[in-house]
């Protein structure tokens, strides 16, 4: 028989085993598939989307190729990425750069 629930739906739980709070302090943080998500590179880049958009804070996520014997980055097409560099900012504010941002931004200037 159906049971009434006075305070209403319960909580849904958590599809996701990352709460990333840990990692939402606005540094690049490197995830390796394998090691650190066991999903598809797509489908870890959409939880940790959700997961910003849901808690206040905007994702960005770029993609880490696979590389060849030589070290260069091998298309999506021909290797699933080895994983995904992310970071969070709280939703409106601009990203802090990184060491390596600040250095092709500033090869970019010099090269104008």
């Amino acid at each position: 028989m159906p049971q009434l629930l006075p305070e209403g739906f319960p909580e849904p739980a958590s599809r996701s085993r990352f709460t990333f709070n840990d990692w939402a302090d606005g540094q690049v943080w490197r995830f390796v598939r394998g090691e650190d998500y066991t999903s598809t590179t797509d489908s870890f880049r959409y939880n940790v989307k959700r997961w910003a958009k849901a808690h206040g804070f905007e994702a960005e996520a770029q993609v880490i190729p696979a590389a060849d014997g030589k070290g260069r980055a091998l298309p999506a097409t021909k290797a699933e990425p080895i994983g995904l560099a992310v970071r969070f900012v709280p939703a409106g504010r601009q990203p802090t750069r990184g060491r390596a941002e600040e250095r092709a931004a500033s090869s970019q200037v010099r090269a104008a």
